[in-house]
Order: C-alpha cells, then sequence, then structure tokens
C-alpha cells in the first residue's frame, strides 16, 4: 500500500509544475485621445489700392492651404464676412456666430513688388495673442514663391500654441487596496490602501476598464462617462484555495471529492473518496434503481490544471493521478489485491460557473488498472452481468492489467 501511496503522489507532484499565469496587459487610452478640436476663424485683409484681386486670391489661398494641416487639433474656418472687424470685440462677437474659439488675421499690403503681411493669431478662451509677426521678404513675389514654405512661421505658431480642449469628470472606484485598473484614459492606476481611487478622467469617453488584484477573479467594467461623476464598486471575488465536489463516478456511484489550490483557479490537486456499496442500476422491470452493490470503496489522488482564464464561466481542465481500490465485506477492510489494488488515471473535464461559487462538472476519466489476472477481474466485478464472450465493451484487457474507457462523471462543486 505505502508503494501506491508514493506512486499516486508523485504524479500530482508532477502535474503541478511548470505552469504560469501570464495574463496579457492591455494597453490603457491615452488622455490625448480625448478631447474637442479648436477652431479658429481665418480673416483676411487686402489693401486694395496695391495688391490686385488675382494677388489677393493667391495669397488668400495659399496661406488658407497651408494652416488647414498646421494642427491635426485645430479646425481652420473661413470667415462669414467678406469685412474684417476693426476691434478685438468685433472679432470675438464674429468667432462666437460660428462656434470658433481663436482667430488668425492676416493683413496684406504693398503688392507682389513689395510685399508686407501682418500677422495676428488670437485665442479667445485664454484671452491672450499667441503670435504676431510681420513678414517683408524684402523681393518681389510670385506664386512659386509663396508656394515654398513662405508660410511655415504661421504654420509652426499655430501648431506649438493649440492642442484639444479636454474635459475632465471624476471617476471614483472601490475595490481592493493594491488593485491595478487598466484600460482607464491617462492609467493604469492602482488603489492605495484606502480602497478607493478618485481620479479625473477626460470625458466624453468609452471604454472597458480591467480591474487586477492578486488572489482575485479580474473584472471588466464597460464603462461611457459624461459630465456627471461616475462611482463604481468592484465587487470583487477572491479566487478559491478550496473546494468540495459531489459527483457520480461512471454516472453510478456516489463520489465526494475535496480540491485544493496550489494557485487559485489555475493549479489544483484533488482528493476523492467514492463507493460501489451503494449506485444506480436502471434495469429494466427493476423495484428501484438504487440497489446495493458491493463492499468495493476508492481513494483517489490527481492533479492538474486549468486550459482557460479563470473568469470564464465555461473552462477546461486536465487533470492526471490515480487511485486505490479498497475491499471491507464484514470483518475486513485492506487493498483490493484479490481484483485490482489501484489504477492510474486521466481527466479531461469541463465545467460551467453559474457564479463564482457553484461549478457544475462533466468529466471523462479513463483509468489503467493493475490487476495481476485481468480475467479473474472481469468474472469477480461482472458476476450479475456476465458476458458470453468473456470481452466487456469499454475494456481493453492487457497481459497485466486493464483499460478501463467507460467512466463519466457528472457533479457539482462549491468552491470556498
Amino acid at each position: 500500500m505505502r508503494r501506491w501511496l508514493v506512486v499516486l503522489f508523485a504524479l500530482g507532484s508532477l502535474c503541478a509544475l511548470g505552469a504560469q499565469d501570464a495574463a496579457p496587459q492591455p494597453a490603457s487610452a491615452p488622455v490625448s485621445g480625448f478631447g474637442r478640436p479648436r477652431y479658429m476663424v481665418f480673416l483676411f485683409e487686402a489693401e486694395e489700392d496695391t495688391l490686385t484681386p488675382e494677388q489677393s486670391f493667391l495669397l488668400y489661398n495659399s496661406i488658407l492651404a497651408n494652416v488647414a494641416g498646421a494642427n491635426k487639433d485645430v479646425v481652420i474656418l473661413e470667415s462669414p464676412d467678406q469685412s474684417v472687424p476693426r476691434t478685438k470685440e468685433g472679432k470675438e462677437e464674429l468667432a462666437r456666430r460660428i462656434n470658433a474659439d481663436s482667430w488668425l488675421t492676416v493683413v496684406a499690403s504693398g503688392g507682389f513688388q513689395n510685399l508686407t503681411v501682418e500677422v495676428d493669431i488670437f485665442d479667445i478662451l485664454r484671452q491672450e495673442s499667441t503670435a504676431h509677426e510681420i513678414i517683408r521678404p524684402g523681393f518681389v513675389v510670385d506664386s512659386r514663391t509663396i508656394a515654398r514654405g513662405f508660410w511655415d512661421g504661421i504654420v509652426a505658431d499655430i501648431s506649438k500654441d493649440y492642442s484639444r480642449i479636454v474635459d475632465f469628470t471624476t471617476l471614483t472606484v472601490h475595490g481592493r487596496p493594491g488593485t491595478e485598473l487598466v484600460g482607464v484614459p491617462g492609467g493604469p492606476y492602482r488603489i492605495d490602501s484606502t480602497g478607493t481611487l478618485v481620479e479625473k478622467i477626460p470625458y466624453p469617453s468609452v471604454f472597458l476598464m480591467r480591474a487586477r488584484a492578486a488572489g482575485a477573479y479580474e473584472v471588466e467594467r464597460p464603462l461611457t462617462l459624461g459630465i456627471d461623476k461616475t462611482d463604481v464598486d468592484l465587487g470583487q471575488v477572491s479566487k478559491p484555495w478550496i473546494g468540495v465536489e459531489a459527483s457520480l463516478s461512471s454516472l453510478q456511484f456516489p463520489m465526494v471529492r475535496v480540491w485544493g489550490s496550489i494557485i487559485p483557479a489555475l493549479l489544483f490537486v484533488r482528493l476523492g473518496v467514492s463507493t460501489q456499496m451503494i449506485g444506480l442500476y436502471p434495469i429494466d422491470n427493476a423495484q428501484s434503481v438504487l440497489v446495493t452493490g458491493s463492499p468495493l470503496s476508492f481513494l483517489s489522488l490527481d492533479a492538474g490544471l486549468y486550459v482557460l482564464p479563470a473568469e470564464n464561466l465555461f473552462r477546461i481542465y486536465v487533470a492526471a493521478g490515480g487511485y486505490l481500490r479498497f475491499s471491507h465485506p464484514s470483518g475486513y477492510f485492506g487493498l483490493d489485491n484479490d481484483g485490482a489494488p489501484g489504477a492510474l488515471t486521466a481527466t479531461v473535464g469541463a465545467e460551467y460557473s453559474p457564479s463564482r461559487r457553484i461549478r457544475f462538472l462533466l468529466a471523462y476519466e479513463p483509468a489503467l488498472i493493475f490487476a495481476p489476472d485481468p480475467q479473474r477481474f472481469i468474472n469477480i466485478s461482472f458476476v450479475a452481468n456476465s458476458y458470453p464472450s468473456g470481452q466487456v465493451p469499454g475494456y481493453v484487457v492487457l497481459p497485466w492489467g486493464l483499460i478501463d474507457l467507460r467512466n463519466v462523471y457528472v457533479g457539482m462543486r462549491v468552491d470556498f
């Protein structure tokens, strides 16, 4: 018996080695991706006595074409009026009519022979002039000249001084200290020892927040932030260390297993007890399907791992181990050396979780049974239902044992 216990323990230890939890780390959304663009109205004035309509047209469109792509956060709007207001207040009023928050004023004079361009850029929100310059090339210009970097100074001013307007709202998250929050704009963030995180987050924004904490299931929360404050309670659930399973082995015999975690929700060991003293026998014309069976019980030990993430409602697991068979007729208790003392098992199972604590199980568990005399094992095991051919469906007879391909079990587990 000691030899069998050593073998089972070694197999369980081997199954528990080599697995690591390597969950991918999704990137958080940058704050710069939020907010609304700036709107700048373009005001152009040309002295009629010094510039021809054609020259004014070339200057206007050349400047507009260059500044339109100066900054991806700035939208250039053309003025709805032909004239340019003379006062600051007049320019602000015109800008507000078309929902602009800044202006670019260009006054051109002197003609192409002696061109002078006065540029003024004003930010209404900050109430300050962000650029003021006078461009005097000092030589005769033409359409080719003004198309080659002539307006780089204006482009540079708009590019460096203006960015999107970002509005912020308050996001409050309650969770376990040390919880990492990813997917949140500007993150990742970490909940401190108070158990509460309060952050200013840009809005409007839509994102998927993932909360990860050691020893707890990952929580996913899709969030849509607006002007109102948002309060989130993560309601984190600890991954289980112990579980108790009740099931039917071979869909007939009662079994109880205790699951213990090596790494919660990833690696596990299981210790189980089942018996054939009572079982379900759906036989035609029988008085009851619950029938007293053989004085035979099993002590099982195996170890395994899950192959799908802990947060999935449906998970697959595999395990390997074995069991010892104990015979206990009246007045005797010991290994079943007359039939088979034990077996090695491999398990492929699936579980569905309607909640974090309740699991429904379905598994297939073939066994390699060590029987000194395979034919005697069959004769002992199937006295009531003998097979004339000597071949039992679902068993593969070997010179030194049998392979049992019939064992399917269903059950339920409660985790703690």
